[in-house]
């Protein structure tokens, strides 16, 4: 199931980065419907205004009320420091594995 994702996320889906945030989710053992993204682009004047490719990415875990913003865009590594915040305990510990766990007690 695709994290529901709202704002300008063909941004972010054009690098593969929401397949990426995706990936460490499962990775990590988190489910996927647990979050949702909200992708906007960074607002600039001037002339260049158009050429900006800087965005912001707010991930919000729905069971916690946690969200943090991140920076994407040219030499950002939002997904990998998204990572660290997951396995750091940012986000509490993961539902599959907590179901894992009292799945096992619950046959023992």
């Amino acid at each position: 199931m695709a994290v529901p994702c709202e704002g300008d996320c063909w941004v972010m889906e054009q690098l593969g980065e929401r397949q990426d945030f995706e990936s460490e989710l499962s990775r990590r053992g988190f489910r996927h419907e647990d979050f949702t993204l909200c992708v906007r682009r960074a607002a600039t004047s001037g002339p260049k205004a158009m050429w900006n490719s800087n965005y912001a990415v707010q991930v919000t875990h729905l069971v916690s009320g946690k969200q943090n913003i991140y920076w994407g865009g040219p030499r950002e590594q939002w997904v990998a420091q998204f990572a660290l915040d997951l396995a750091g305990g940012m986000y509490g510990r993961p539902a599959l594995v907590q179901l894992a766990a009292r799945s096992v007690r619950s046959a023992a």
